[in-house]
């Protein structure tokens, strides 16, 4: 048999050229270029193309559906094998020490917007089934690695390629940490709108499933050197500065996934708890009590369900308020024992909801895989052989991803849990060269045997 470890260090050089080539394409949503063949904008759709373009090339059969998704395939046979992923990244935002579309090594490190999600774990997987191909390795059923346009603002991608394609009998997304993620919660949108009587400018956050950096304040004079403010930044451990050139303040916290709320110091909790001990104004005192970060669970509201797939999370991403309107989205992971039409009416009988507008939205339905199939313990098997790790076990996880949204899949790295990749959503996202080829190798390994399960 093919030792698929050793096979993989073959690909080095052509995975950073490819990583470096597909980064630099800003693939962010973008409304203002959208088109018939360019559903979520004409960088994304670059990238959709530039995907089935390297497949072509290397002789591989491709498609590309609508603009929405495209796939390379390889195999025999009349049933599917999926790795599906996405070529979207979210906006790059602020603070890098680098140009985020421009990729960067250094040593075994490697930086730039896409490098972990998802654009690297992507193409270890395609140069897997390039190492099957070019080692003349058979397969009894058609693998075909994806990459999807949509993840980060909506899924539609996924939805409308499976609205065309057939759904896989097995299959993984490679879109978050080894070893084996067999769970993952519902992720739903909540949007909030107001009126209000305030002339306040309230600015924050650009995508639904990320906690931003900072927030910008207009419209009222902080005092910052007020005792009351200077013990609030310190003790909640932000910084606020006044921007002359905008006669603007910005609270800035720490951003990140909103999955893991408590990695990031979310500068959109922090601003409505501020404000509410300056300002005398019945919105920001309602929303401080329920979205400052004492309810990410949602007890408030009666939601706080814990299921297979873990605790509910609720977190505020946006916050937009401007002319007189305050509208706030909050980012919701719920587990497999709650639906979204349940949550939508809790928190619209709650109290302090009164008089605001609040419509929901689901992207994804929960998924959870038993640990005793036969999906979870192949691929959980493959990663020990390949890294020798027993520690880390397959587990459950808070972010959504496409597994979900497929058929009898689950999460399969391809970042490792020994913190050699990070700041997925921040600035400076970064990876693991050594550990992107040593994902090919695992990958390779796992297609091969899911093709003969």
């Amino acid at each position: 048999m093919t030792n698929f470890k050793l096979e993989s260090e073959k690909y080095g050089k052509e995975f950073l050229k490819l990583l470096e080539q597909w980064v630099s394409i800003p693939s962010v949503y973008d409304e203002s270029t959208i088109s018939e063949k360019a559903p979520f904008g004409s960088e994304i759709a670059k990238a959709l193309n530039w995907f089935t373009d390297l497949g072509k090339k290397d002789g591989f059969i491709t498609k590309n559906i609508d603009g929405y998704a495209a796939h390379i395939e390889y195999g025999e046979g009349d049933e599917y094998i999926y790795v599906f992923g996405h070529c979207d990244v979210v906006p790059p935002g602020e603070y890098w020490t680098s140009n985020p579309f421009k990729l960067l090594k250094k040593d075994d490190v490697l930086i730039g917007r896409g490098v972990v999600d998802d654009k690297g774990p992507v193409l270890a997987s395609y140069l897997a089934l390039k190492l099957i191909n070019d080692n003349n390795i058979k397969l009894k059923r058609k693998v075909r690695i994806v990459a999807g346009g949509n993840e980060e603002s909506g899924f539609k991608c996924i939805k409308h390629y499976f609205s065309k394609e057939p759904k896989p009998l097995y299959g993984f997304t490679p879109d978050a940490k080894f070893s084996v993620i067999n769970g993952e919660k519902g992720a739903a949108i909540i949007n909030i709108s107001k009126k209000i009587d305030n002339d306040i400018v309230i600015i924050g956050g650009e995508v639904h499933n990320t906690i931003p950096n900072f927030v910008t304040i207009k419209g009222y004079d902080i005092n910052i050197k007020d005792d009351y403010i200077k013990n609030f930044l310190s003790k909640e451990k932000l910084i606020l500065e006044y921007v002359e050139s905008e006669k603007s303040y910005k609270l800035v916290g720490i951003g990140g996934h909103s999955s893991k709320p408590e990695k990031s110091n979310n500068p959109i909790e922090k601003v409505l708890k501020l404000l509410s001990g300056i300002i005398n104004e019945p919105w920001i005192n309602e929303l401080n009590c329920m979205f400052n970060g004492d309810n990410r669970n949602g007890e408030l509201f009666g939601i706080n369900i814990k299921g297979k797939c873990g605790n509910l999370i609720l977190v505020p991403t946006i916050i937009a308020v401007e002319n007189r309107e305050m509208k706030l989205t909050l980012s919701v992971r719920y587990p497999e024992n709650i639906n979204v039409k349940e949550i939508e009416n809790k928190i619209k009988s709650f109290h302090h909801m009164r008089g605001y507008d609040v419509e929901i939205k689901n992207i994804k339905r929960p998924n959870y895989i038993p640990e005793e199939s036969i999906l979870v313990k192949t691929l959980y098997d493959i990663y020990v052989k390949h890294t020798g790790d027993i520690s880390n076990k397959v587990r459950i996880t808070s972010a959504g991803t496409y597994a979900a949204m497929m058929n009898n899949s689950v999460i399969f790295g391809g970042e490792f849990p020994d913190g050699s990749s990070g700041n997925t959503h921040m600035a400076d996202e970064y990876g693991s060269y050594d550990k992107f080829i040593k994902c090919i190798g695992i990958y390779a390994e796992a297609l091969y045997a899911l093709s003969y399960l």
